[in-house]
């Protein structure tokens, strides 16, 4: 009670130098002195979603990064990453004017993390890409994509290679040292090695990236398909071209030089992540009432319904608040504290902790296709993030009372859409600018967990709402 008077008396204060009242909701001019502030309490319920059973085409997924690997967790099931992706061939690119040959070419994989056993080996193939791929391909942009679409599953596969997320072959002082930059280099081999030595011939295959990938390479599907245990998250790759080459001495002779030439994939070109999780196990954890989940990438997602209507003889915010003004609406969601309890059943099994989402986007049910397909930002209004606060071990939302003026205007324009009053809670990472504004939002790709406060028989969710009545 303290709390809530101490929250009312500064809410009070803080009208006469707040400019977010809530438009069309009960505003007011008065020439009195005092304006009275009061508080009510609402309980919001909530459920745990699939993505793909609402994403059908999986989650929008264009991004410069890549992951690979595969993982079976004791709570989520099996879980696996695979990507296509383009090389870039800048324009101005040139080999030695004096080339003898290729000696070899590998792909190379650098990541700045991962998750799961450091020690667990899989292996990795590499499958060239047998079409060009048309950027306005749309199935690309989604993680569901089929990939034997895009290369002949049946033929002989270009490479693999086995490996591990930590490279015990690499001394422990250059692992730990500041330059080390982790990577999976696999050799394409020599049919492919000679066939690029033979386009070589022909600079024009090497003019532009639209050149290259209709004449030279069309792409690669790299997945794993051995092994399982960890998840590798990928920031660069390169095609590494070796060769020799002649060049011309001080005295007028000739010698033989060895180079490298590095191809990169880059924003230029596509890249694309399939994500596959074990819908069996994510369909036993949807089931659970008592409290619901957050799981990436791809897995799970929260939804809420904002008690704007009244229900079960309990008045709804519209109802007991049409013609106030709402001054501060926020939601809580607390999280369990520990992530290897996300199922009480597999406590002791689960090995590896996953981390905690960082951001989480709030958004209304309609609009997260739109929000994430045309790269949108929230916007406090209808679109909101919270960032997870380890100290109260929640996501706090503050400023809800903006959406709440959004769709009261629009139950009074008879907006009965069944959605209306739904948002959910998706695990997002962000894209700053220079000076540390948010400037994207995209969906979170590396793998994370929580379990969350609430569901049909769990602890409700509370949505505090201050407001002021003329």
């Amino acid at each position: 009670m303290k709390f809530k008077l101490m929250a009312v008396i500064a809410c009070t204060a803080a009208l006469y130098s707040c400019d977010d009242s809530t438009s069309g909701v009960g505003d007011f001019v008065s020439n009195i002195d005092k304006i009275e502030a009061f508080s009510s309490t609402y309980e919001a319920t909530s459920e745990t979603e699939i993505f793909t059973e609402t994403f059908t085409k999986g989650i929008y997924s264009r991004t410069n990064r890549a992951y690979l690997g595969k993982y079976t967790d004791a709570d989520f099931g099996e879980y696996s990453a695979s990507f296509i992706t383009q090389i870039n061939c800048p324009e101005g690119f040139e080999f030695p004017e004096r080339l003898k040959e290729i000696t070899d070419v590998s792909l190379e994989l650098y990541y700045t993390g991962f998750y799961g056993d450091s020690l667990a080996t899989l292996t990795v193939q590499v499958d060239e890409l047998d079409k060009v791929i048309d950027d306005s391909d749309e199935a690309l942009y989604y993680t569901n994509y089929e990939p034997k679409n895009y290369y002949d599953e049946t033929g002989k596969y270009t490479a693999q290679k086995s490996y591990a997320a930590v490279d015990k072959s690499v001394s422990d002082s250059l692992r730990n040292s500041k330059g080390y930059y982790p990577n999976i280099k696999i050799d394409l081999g020599e049919e492919f090695r000679k066939n690029l030595d033979d386009k070589s011939k022909d600079p024009n295959n090497f003019k532009d990236a639209n050149t290259f990938i209709n004449n030279v390479l069309k792409g690669f599907y790299v997945h794993t398909v051995q092994g399982d245990g960890s998840i590798v998250y990928i920031k660069d790759i390169w095609l590494r071209i070796n060769m020799k080459y002649t060049v011309t001495g001080s005295q007028g002779q000739d010698s033989t030089a060895i180079g490298s030439s590095i191809l990169a994939a880059s924003k230029e070109v596509l890249m694309s992540t399939r994500m596959q999780n074990n819908t069996d196990k994510l369909q036993e954890l949807k089931a659970n009432k008592n409290h619901t989940y957050l799981k990436t990438p791809a897995g799970l997602y929260t939804e809420i319904t904002l008690p704007i209507e009244s229900k079960d003889g309990k008045d709804g915010i519209f109802e007991k608040h049409k013609n106030d003004t709402l001054n501060s609406v926020t939601l809580s969601i607390k999280k369990y504290r520990y992530n290897n309890d996300l199922n009480e059943d597999n406590a002791d099994k689960s090995q590896y902790k996953m981390g905690v989402p960082q951001n989480v986007l709030m958004i209304r049910k309609g609009d997260m296709n739109d929000f994430f397909e045309k790269n949108k930002t929230f916007d406090n209004e209808t679109s909101f993030l919270g960032t997870y606060d380890s100290s109260t071990n929640s996501y706090t939302f503050s400023k809800l009372n903006r959406l709440i003026s959004h769709i009261f205007s629009e139950k009074r324009q008879g907006n009965n859409d069944a959605d209306r009053d739904v948002v959910v809670l998706i695990p997002v990472t962000t894209e700053t600018d220079t000076e540390g504004n948010i400037i994207g939002v995209s969906h979170d790709m590396e793998v994370n967990a929580a379990r969350l406060f609430g569901g049909e028989d769990g602890e409700k969710l509370k949505m505090e709402v201050i407001y002021t009545r003329p």
